[in-house]
């Protein structure tokens, strides 16, 4: 399902089409939070597909693979409960520039998933997703230890769902476009703060995080480069 829905919006998107993009469903609420509707893409078994398929589809945005000053867009990722399965939301371009022109995304905080066929079901926002324009690195922002040990923008970054009577981990995902077109996905543990890669297919530990400021330790015979 997700395959062919992204291709076409894709593909919609690269025509040069002057209508507004029908991936953007983001809205401010009275108490200044974003909330974006959902899902986009889904539903996946696993966070490796979510992961791939959302790279492909967030960095084919306008603007979002046009270097330091092109555009980031960000998306949630979540868990349905009664569905079973990992979905991607709508996106938002909500967004704010540094005084060097470099944009980035407001990371939505809340969610309007709208289950097919299952009426109500509860969902577990389980972290947010955006594309960089620039390079593949996570910024000492997204890595950056900003409250106490734990921390993420959802609250503490582990913790145990009774209804799934499942202990979850927040991440945080970026993607690339490389300049030879292939996507590259990352992800952000922040309850470990270990850094990952997906590599075909798979999820690669390739450094962690330190100390305040989120400084990049790599692995040996690891890092950024693919």
């Amino acid at each position: 399902m997700g395959v062919a829905f992204l291709a076409l919006l894709a593909g919609g998107l690269e025509s040069g089409c002057a209508t507004p993009n029908p991936l953007i469903k983001v809205m401010r609420l009275p108490n200044g939070m974003l909330r974006v509707d959902g899902p986009a893409a889904g539903p996946f078994s696993g966070t490796e597909d979510l992961a791939a398929q959302a790279c492909e589809l967030m960095t084919r945005q306008p603007g979002a693979s046009s270097g330091r000053l092109g555009k980031e867009y960000c998306a949630l990722w979540y868990y349905s409960v009664e569905e079973k399965a990992y979905f991607l939301s709508y996106l938002s371009d909500f967004g704010r520039e540094d005084a060097n022109g470099v944009k980035a995304c407001e990371v939505p905080l809340a969610l309007n998933h709208v289950a097919s066929g299952q009426g109500e079901t509860r969902t577990i926002i389980l972290g947010p997703g955006h594309n960089h324009p620039h390079n593949r690195e996570f910024s000492p922002q997204d890595m950056a230890r900003q409250r106490d040990e734990g921390w993420s923008p959802f609250g503490v970054s582990r913790f145990l769902d009774p209804g799934t009577n499942r202990i979850w981990e927040r991440e945080l995902f970026v993607f690339y476009r490389e300049p030879d077109a292939t996507c590259s996905s990352f992800k952000y543990n922040y309850a470990t703060r270990g850094v990952y890669s997906l590599r075909e297919g798979r999820w690669l530990l390739i450094g962690r995080a330190e100390g305040k400021w989120g400084t990049f330790k790599p692995i040996e015979g690891r890092g950024w480069q693919r």
